[in-house]
């Protein structure tokens, strides 16, 4: 009897302990602002596709704060810019300063409807769909397979550390041949120094540091040429700290993003975009200006406000350009 038992209870504990090991080496990573958040905090999971974060762990991290009343199950949240949103546990919506919105929204064959995501607790810490902190909060948030683990990023991305690889087979496209010989002989230049309060030294750091023309020693706007300082110079992107817009302290028009065979020079203009914005403290916004210009979509953050950090950005796609407009939060 004593054998039996001590069977039954061996294959009990493998039983047990198995799925614990598994879902342990398999659950999500949660960075904010390029530190990993403590599994103590609460740990992301998925659910039909979605990623679930720890509201907490997120919002205070990010700069906001966050209540908690047991007795109604009710999450509420305060933003930096005093944004009041409250969730709770169960519906699938949440209430941001009175409006109601319902925390995950999908889109299939061009129709856009509401899902049944809701927010939960889980081992006492209140959880909400990721989706729901990018498209409502406004918080830069990813979620990407790191070798073969889901690991979901909110705020400041990770720094890239890789280079590309080098190409298997011989390069046959001629702008990308171009593109690749060029850049053998040019080193992109580094921002040094940090963004002050005085627009007129700002321009004056970007026509020193990364080789902008301003039109005056005066001038609160530059323009990046690829070709050289000479005001007739073909320009990729202009800067401006005076835009007599009410509610925008900065603005960013880019005329040309990508070069080619005739003219490789222009392929300098995304390394020298990243400097500004990373000068600018918007740095996750390049990110969202590559996929655009490599064709992937990215209508999901146009013409909308886009919170980052201590900036608010609203990207706009005419035609011809794409205009930036940033608001310094403080």
């Amino acid at each position: 009897m004593n054998k039996v038992k001590y069977v039954v209870m061996t294959l009990l504990a493998i039983v047990l302990f198995f799925p614990l090991a598994y879902a342990s080496a398999n659950t999500p990573t949660l960075y904010v602002n390029n530190k990993a958040v403590p599994a103590k905090e609460g740990q992301p999971y998925m659910i039909q596709q979605s990623a679930y974060v720890p509201l907490k762990a997120v919002v205070t991290r990010m700069g906001g704060t966050m209540s908690y009343d047991k007795s109604t199950l009710t999450a509420t949240v305060r933003l930096k810019d005093k944004t009041t949103i409250k969730f709770q546990a169960g519906k699938s919506y949440a209430v941001i300063n009175g409006k109601a919105r319902y925390l995950v929204w999908k889109k299939e064959k061009g129709v856009k409807y509401p899902t049944s995501h809701a927010s939960q607790i889980r081992n006492g810490v209140f959880y909400v769909p990721a989706q729901f902190l990018r498209d409502e909060m406004k918080y830069p948030l990813e979620v990407k397979r790191v070798n073969g683990k889901t690991v979901v990023y909110v705020g400041q991305l990770p720094k890239q550390t890789t280079k590309p690889a080098t190409p298997t087979k011989p390069v046959t496209d001629p702008d990308e041949k171009a593109k690749q010989e060029f850049l053998k002989t040019w080193t992109p230049p580094k921002i040094q120094s940090k963004m002050t309060k005085d627009p007129i030294k700002n321009m004056e750091i970007l026509d020193r540091e990364l080789g902008f023309f301003r039109y005056d020693d005066t001038s609160k706007a530059a323009v990046y040429s690829p070709f050289g300082k000479g005001s007739s110079a073909p320009w990729s992107f202009g800067v401006s700290e005076d835009t007599g817009i009410p509610g925008v302290d900065l603005k960013i028009v880019i005329s040309r993003w990508n070069g080619n065979r005739w003219n490789p020079e222009f392929y300098k203009t995304p390394f020298i975009m990243k400097e500004v914005l990373k000068f600018y403290e918007i740095p996750g916004l390049y990110e969202i200006l590559e996929k655009g210009y490599s064709g992937k979509d990215v209508d999901q953050y146009l013409d909308k406000p886009l919170r980052m950090g201590d900036r608010m950005v609203t990207i706009s796609n005419p035609r011809e350009q794409v205009i930036i407009k940033v608001k310094f939060l403080k």
